[in-house]
C-alpha cells in the first residue's frame, strides 16, 4: 500500500510526464507545419510538383526499408510508413 509521500510522489512524477508529452507535442506540430511549408514551396519551384512529391516520398520510404526494423508489420515501421503517406498525401492535396 501506498502511504501519502509515495503518492505524491507519483502524482509529481505524471504531471511531469504529461507536460513533456504536451511540450513533445507541440515541437512536433510546430515542426510538421514547417516542413510542410518547406516541401510546398520546393514542390511548387520544380517542373513538376506532382512527380517532385512522388520522388520525394519514394525516397523517404526507401529509407525505412534500410533503418533498423527489419519486419515490415513491426508497428513502429507502419506507423512510420502510415506518417509518411499522410504527409504527402496532405502536401499534395494542398499544393495549389
Amino acid at each position: 500500500m501506498m502511504d501519502n509521500d509515495d503518492l505524491q510522489v507519483l502524482l509529481s512524477t505524471m504531471k511531469q510526464v504529461g507536460d513533456t508529452l504536451g511540450q513533445a507535442q507541440a515541437i512536433n506540430q510546430a515542426n510538421q507545419y514547417i516542413l510542410m511549408e518547406v516541401v510546398r514551396d520546393l514542390a511548387r519551384a520544380s517542373d513538376d510538383p506532382d512527380r517532385y512529391l512522388s520522388g520525394m516520398f519514394e525516397r523517404i520510404s526507401g529509407r525505412a526499408d534500410q533503418g533498423p526494423i527489419e519486419k515490415e508489420a513491426h508497428p513502429v515501421a507502419m506507423e512510420f510508413r502510415n506518417t509518411i503517406s499522410l504527409f504527402f498525401a496532405k502536401a499534395r492535396h494542398n499544393l495549389e
